[in-house]
Order: structure tokens, then sequence, then C-alpha cells
């Protein structure tokens, strides 16, 4: 461990074994359902209308939120931040990303106390569900193309608890008002407060509520702002993006893509990969000093792309410089069946010793931060920490095969086509 994390870990311990300073500094706000999280690990949970009305903060500091910030000062682990403890417990030198966000917010860890006014220093907020992609781990309430595949044709799956597949659970496009002008009000309040505003989605330049957004925020030169986007999208909406430049402290796209090629556009359904690599080089051709960040997920479909993924990061940042971000992965938890927990040993050794030989090639190329991550992925990979709920492997790998029956009826690639043959046939069998 680094001299600096080692430093962060001892802050941390001081406040109690289980601190992590993301459950104050950091909101992810999903207005169309109504729900809040701190950090992207924990599934978010519903803002009690009752506490809104009492105060608008609640958007951030429900009560739930604030009996899992007492718990950790209480030396205690909230349940929901399962992925971090996990890791921590399989391997003593993964860097989770509890340490990873509170090297980032390393001045607050000292401060923090039970506030139901704290003003989060960061705020990721998603208006609606607006989206031309339906990426494989993603659903109906995140994706009104996938909202549109679910009423069509609705998928029952054993262990799909939380019914993201046979239901629609937000209508695509809804923005429900009351959170909508709750934010109004509470952003209004607090904007000189705060650091970082992210806007995602659905695709936030499809959506005609993220453009309205962006005419009142412009020009507060204090903050950075940053969009999640697939870059998969009309090249004059990027044109449009990069006029907002410098009205900000800081502007950054997270382009989000999973592989390359084939595999990119069979995990995320709907993706034009050249498209989207034109976008990017059409972003950074034309703006001076804005960044981008490539960011994606790792689940049993990605998981195959990822060094590839990576190399795309390093041929980027070989021309543009540190313009370009160090890339950055989340594991897919959920839903449950598509996490690499479900891959067969066969695949998952296979998968390892090739990982293993491109960290040894290129690993000098990665800084040290994406060292870090990419050794947490393999760790993820070989030592197959606990999930968050106990759920039987086979039922999870029979409903994987499913899914991917049901996934190809939508695809313009195939399954067996992009996949590696062993992975192909574990699968079809």
């Amino acid at each position: 461990m680094h001299r600096n994390q080692l430093d962060i870990s001892r802050k941390l311990q001081k406040r109690s074994n289980f601190f992590c300073p993301a459950k104050w500094t950091e909101l992810y706000l999903y207005l169309n359902h109504g729900n809040s999280n701190s950090c992207h690990h924990p599934i978010p949970h519903s803002i009690p209308l009752d506490e809104l009305e009492n105060n608008v903060s609640a958007l951030h500091n429900t009560q739930y939120k604030m009996e899992q910030r007492q718990l950790m000062l209480d030396g205690e682990r909230p349940p929901e931040c399962h992925m971090c403890w996990s890791l921590e417990d399989a391997d003593d030198f993964v860097l989770s990303d509890r340490i990873h966000k509170s090297r980032q917010w390393e001045q607050e860890i000292e401060i923090l106390g039970v506030d139901p006014n704290y003003v989060p220093k960061f705020i990721e907020v998603v208006f609606d569900s607006t989206c031309n992609l339906s990426c494989s781990y993603c659903d109906s309430g995140q994706s009104s193309t996938w909202a549109n595949h679910t009423k069509r044709n609705p998928l029952l799956l054993e262990t799909d608890h939380r019914n993201l597949y046979s239901k629609v659970h937000v209508q695509p496009g809804k923005v429900n008002e009351v959170y909508n002008t709750a934010w109004r009000t509470w952003f209004s309040e607090i904007k000189y407060q705060l650091k970082d505003i992210k806007i995602s989605g659905g695709e936030p330049l499809l959506s005609k509520n993220f453009w309205n957004f962006m005419s009142d925020i412009s020009e507060l030169g204090h903050m950075n702002f940053s969009i999640n986007s697939n870059f998969s999208v009309n090249p004059e909406l990027i044109d449009k993006l990069i006029e907002y430049e410098n009205d900000f402290a800081q502007f950054k796209v997270s382009a989000s893509i999973d592989a390359t090629g084939d595999i990119a556009e069979y995990a995320r359904q709907g993706l034009d990969y050249e498209l989207f690599l034109n976008n990017c080089y059409r972003y950074l051709d034309n703006t001076e000093t804005a960044v981008l960040k490539i960011q994606s997920t790792v689940n049993a479909l990605s998981i195959f792309g990822l060094t590839d993924k990576i190399d795309l990061n390093i041929k980027l940042r070989k021309k543009y410089g540190d313009r370009i971000r160090p890339f950055y992965t989340t594991m897919v938890r959920f839903p449950e069946f598509q996490s690499m927990h479900i891959l067969p040993d066969c695949v998952r050794s296979d998968l390892i010793n090739h990982l293993k030989t491109w960290y040894l090639k290129n690993s000098q190329l990665l800084l040290p931060i994406e060292q870090d991550l990419f050794n947490k992925i393999l760790a993820y990979l070989t030592e197959k920490p606990t999930m968050l709920k106990d759920m039987d492997i086979e039922k999870l790998q029979q409903d994987f095969r499913r899914f991917i029956k049901y996934y190809d009826e939508y695809s313009t690639k195939k399954f067996a086509d992009v996949f590696p043959q062993q992975f192909v046939d574990w699968t079809m069998q």
C-alpha cells in the first residue's frame, strides 16, 4: 500500500473501523424515481415525501441515510456497503472504492457528523430515463429503450427479485415533478457550495430536461461539470455540448463504453462503436481544455473486452495527454445473474490468465490509480467475494442463459458470433 493510502487508512481508522466519507460527500439523485444514494454501489432508496415536505435537503439527508452514517461513526458496517467490505475481506492488498473515495474527500474525514442539512460536495443527478440504448445490465427504470422492450415482451426470471425485466417501473421520459421542484429549490440554495455537478441518464444528450437545466446553470465558474454519455448520438449534439466548455471551472465527459468493436455493440445494444469513436475525437479536437474519461462496467459479458477498452484509453492518452483522465470501471453486482460470479471455473481460469498476461506486458502504461483498479477487478474475478444476497449460483446461471436468448432477439450482433467459443458452448448448453 502506498504511503498516501496508509495515511488515508489511518485517518479513517481514527473515525471508526468502517468509515467512508462518500456516505456524506456524494449524492446520486434519481428524480424520475424519487430515489437517492451516496456512492454508486448501494441500491438507491426512496426519498420519503413527508421528509421532503419538511426539508428539501432530504433529497440527500434522508433519515435512512443518516442512520447509515451513524452506523459508520459507531464502528459498524452498513450492510448496503457490502461491495467494499467483501473486497477488503477477500484481499488485504486490494484497495476498495472506500479507500479511493476517501482519498478524494480526505479533507472532510475529520469533520463529518450526522447533520440533516449537510451539503454534499458532489452531486450526480438523473432527470429521466430517455435513452437510445438497451445495455445488458440496465433495465426499464433507467432506459426508455429497455422500457419499450419490457412492455412488449416481459422477461420472467426466478432470480430477478426486483422484477426489473418483467415490469415497467418508470414510464419512458417521465419526470416526477414533486422531486424535480424540490431539486430546483434546493439547488438554488446550495449551488455555490457544490464542488462538482454531474448529469447522468438515460442518455442526457437526448433529454430536453438536461438541456433545460444547462440553460439554468451555465457560467457557474467555480463548479466542475461532467456528464455521463454513451456518445453514440448525432454529432450535432456533441457540437451543442461543446458550446458550454468555458462556462465551468472544468468540463468533462465521462464516455461510457464497456469494450470495443462487436463486444461493445453487443453489451450495449444500439451502440454504434464507430460513431462513439468519431464523437470522442470530435469532442477532443474541437475543445481546448475539456477532458474525457472512459468509464465502463464489468459484468459477465464485458469482462471479455476489458483489456481492449483499456488499450483504447491508452491510445487516446498518447494523443491527447492528460486531457484523457484515468479510466474508471465498476463491477456489476445487480442484476446478480450478470455478475462475474456466474462464470464457470473453466471460463474464469482463461480470463484470469489473459488478464494477468496483459497486465505484465502493459502495466507500465497505466497510471497508479488505474493499476489499483485493474487489480481490484482481477481480485474480484479470482477471489469471488460473497454476494450481498445469498443466491443459488445454478439458478443465476440458468437465468443468465435465459437472458441471453431473450437479449439476442433484439441484437444486430449475435452472442455466438461475438464471444469465445468455450463461453458460447457453456451458455448455450
